[in-house]
Formats: C-alpha cells, structure tokens, sequence
C-alpha cells in the first residue's frame, strides 16, 4: 500500500469523511433535539442551549458522530441547582440516558440512533472566571468555528492518523491527543500534512504557541498554548511516551507513505501456547497481580493504578529484582498490575551496609547487635550478611501490598486490601479475555 503522500491522503478521505446517510441521520438527530429543547427551556426562560463540540464544527469522524449539548446557566447560579437542573433537561429530551462524570455529571443518552451528551455549563463573559474545565468549551468553539472551516477534513485525518496509532483522547485511559488538540493544530500549521512534517522537529521541551503564531523550545514539557487561557497546556494530558510514539509515525509515514497508517485493524494474538512458551524462555520474573476492579470512573481509576504499578515498581528496584517493565490493565470486573523483572528469585541472603570504622560508637553499637552471621570489614566499612525477608518477587511484592497497600491508591487500595491474587510465569494467561491477551502481547513486546 505504499505511495506518493498526497496520493496516500486523497485515498484515505473516504474513509474519515462522513458518508450522506450519517450526515443525514445527523440532522435528524439535531433537528428533534432542537425541538425537544426548545420545548422543554421554555420552562427555564433564563437558560440557553448550544450546540459545541466536533458535530457543530464538522469536525467528525466518520462513524464516531457524537452531539454535544450545552446548557448555559447564568454565572450566579448555585452549583447544586446546576447539576440538578442540568441533569433533569438532559433526561427529559434523550431516549434513553446515563450518567456519566466529567468536572460534574451530565447526561449521556440516545436520540434517533444518534449519542448525544446534554452537558451543564456556566454562561461567561471571560475564560477566565472559569469555574470548571465544561465551562471553556464556549470560548473553544467561539474561537475555532470560523478558522477551522475549509480545514474540517484535515482535522478528520489527523484524528484517524493517531486513532489507528492508539493515541486518540487525552482521558487518562489514554493520554493522547485530544479532538480541540488536533483542531488547534490543524489551525495553527494549515493542514494535516503540515502538521505531520513540523511534527517530525518536535522534542519533549517544544512550546507551540498558538495565539501567538511562533513555535520555540523551553525546558519543562511538550506545551500547547491555549488561545483562550494562555496560561493553560492543552497537551497537558498527552504523555511524554505518546508524544514520542507520534513523532516517530510521522517519521515513518512521510519516508513510508501508507494507507495503513489510516486502516484500524485488530492486531494478530498469537495462540497462548506460544505465548506460554515464550514467557518460560525468558528466565524472568513475571508476576500479575490481579484484583477486583473499583466502582469508579476511569479518569479516577487510572491514575491510581499508575500509582500503585509505580510504587511496586520502586520497591522492586530497591530491592534488586531488577525490574524491566511494569504495566496495568483493567476491563469491566478486574484490573492487572503487571510485572516483569529481570531475577525471580534473588539469594537468601544479602549485604548489610555498617559504619565506616573512624566512627567507634556507631561501630560498637553495630557490633554488638546479635545476628546470625559476623560483621566483616570491606573497603574501611563494615559490613555483615543478613536474611531476606522475601527473596522470591511474587512474595515480595504480596508482602509489600499487605503492608502498605494505603500508598497506592484510595480506591485502588482498598481493594487490594480485600484480596488479590499474584500469578506467576505462564500462569498470567489465567486471567480471561482477548483485551488482556492484547495488553500482554503489547507488554511482552511480541511483533
């Protein structure tokens, strides 16, 4: 499927484009809730609705149509009556609905076969007395409406370019790219192709500094100035690893022109035989500590679980397991805190640093204490060999949670403080599903 660049990109439209019939059942869609709205606020004569969001810009992916409602609430309106407000017009106008949680909860529902998300916000005359994250979103699409048109398909490649390459959505699930992200800089370098040719210069320390049209280096982080707050990053959420995995596609994509940097496909699993197989050769130590998931939103639950994966992680490197890799996981009932480290099993005993012997008392208070084994003298210090606790990782790292299972997390742990499980070796291939098979293989590093 290699070609010509722009050979590649006119091939790949139709398959971001929205086709007819979903622009179609979009308008449908628009057009009764509309009426449903207009019926409904006539009850709350001092509120105001809009439509934001990639439906109102044509920003759309195909097959990813989702319309965004905002509910405008004057500024001095009580949080409360907000979110009770707020929540009851979004139940009255979707056929069916759920709650779902952002900087508070809205109303996810359906409406002739079309998501439709019924968001309250504060009315505002400033960004800047912002009073939650929702209440930007305004001034976002104030600011984008006029300058994205003409650049709506190029924002639609940029999104299916980094969807494919599983960077899409700044939730913390993900840390990627978020929709108003691509539309800044779809406006801010001109079109898709700009952006995938500056991108391949960007390092960890670029600013791209929108309102003021420049792009410099500072030391800090990956910096995207939002025109609407220019003291705020909208690639904040966009990790350091998924800024690194963007700028090599770019690389690859401009040197490789392909087709199929814009075709998801679901990768191949090998059979857990191999993948067993595999897991014996590598004479490591590789243990999955599996727990029963939180009932909590994921925004809340993965940050957790980067947390407790790193504390483990730490611990296991201080104790000289040798850690190569750490990862999490989580589906629907369960969540995976995974492990690889280069020694699964470390000898029984180990060195005990002691006192350099210029310093007498602390010498004699060393010497004197009882042990199984004598202190001996190693580059002017003392030093005495003493028994692990846990020279096998899975028992290390069971212990470890057991004791300090409050540093990883709220939720996260108090559900390792219920129970958990640590699976060793093949015996990670216990834990069900093909997601987990895919995040094994991924973090196997298996082509």
């Amino acid at each position: 499927m290699n070609g010509d660049v722009h050979k590649i990109i006119e091939e790949a439209l139709p398959l971001v484009v929205p086709s007819e019939e979903e622009i179609r059942k979009a308008k449908d869609a628009e057009m009764e809730l509309r009426r449903r709205l207009d019926e409904v606020l006539k009850n709350y004569p001092h509120l105001e609705y809009r439509f934001l969001g990639s439906y109102a810009r044509n920003t759309w992916l195909k097959g990813n149509l989702e319309i965004d409602i905002f509910i405008l609430f004057p500024e001095d309106t009580p949080k409360e009556e907000l979110e009770r407000i707020g929540l009851e017009i979004g139940k009255s106008v979707v056929d069916e609905y759920e709650l779902r949680y952002a900087a508070h909860p809205y109303v996810h529902g359906i409406v002739k076969g079309v998501e439709v998300d019924v968001v309250p916000c504060y009315k505002l005359k400033s960004a800047e007395k912002i009073k939650s994250a929702v209440d930007r979103t305004p001034f976002h699409h104030d600011w984008l409406k006029d300058r994205i048109r003409g650049k709506e398909n190029d924002v639609r490649l940029l999104k299916k370019f980094l969807k494919v390459a599983g960077i899409y959505g700044a939730e913390y699930k993900v840390r990627g790219f978020s929709g108003y992200l691509c539309e800044l800089l779809i406006v801010f370098y001109g079109s898709f192709l700009e952006v995938i040719r500056n991108a391949t210069e960007w390092t960890r320390n670029t600013v791209i500094d929108v309102p003021a049209g420049k792009v410099y280096r500072r030391k800090g982080e990956f910096f995207v100035v939002d025109p609407v707050d220019p003291k705020r990053n909208v690639a904040a959420n966009l990790s350091l690893d998924n800024l690194a995995k963007f700028v090599q596609i770019c690389r690859e994509f401009l040197k490789r022109p392909s087709l199929d940097y814009f075709v998801e496909r679901e990768p191949e699993i090998p059979s857990d035989e191999i993948i067993a197989e595999e897991i014996e050769s590598r004479g490591t130590g590789l243990c999955a500590v599996v727990f029963k998931k939180p009932d909590i939103v994921e925004d809340n639950l993965y940050p957790q679980l980067e947390k407790a994966c790193r504390r483990i992680n730490d611990f296991l490197r201080r104790e000289n397991f040798l850690p190569l890799r750490a990862g999490y996981f989580a589906n629907e009932s369960k969540c995976v805190l995974m492990f690889e480290t280069q020694v699964g099993e470390l000898a029984r005993i180990r060195r005990h640093e002691g006192p350099p012997f210029e310093e007498e008392e602390h010498v004699e208070r060393f010497l004197k204490k009882e042990r199984k084994y004598k202190p001996f003298i190693e580059g002017g210090k003392f030093w005495v060999y003493v028994e692990r606790k846990n020279w096998k990782v899975e028992d290390a790292i069971s212990d470890l949670i057991r004791r300090d299972w409050r540093s990883m997390g709220k939720n996260v742990g108090e559900k390792l403080k219920e129970g958990f499980d640590v699976l060793t070796g093949k015996d990670v291939l216990k834990v069900e599903g093909r997601e987990f098979r895919k995040f094994l293989v991924e973090f196997l590093c298996l082509k």
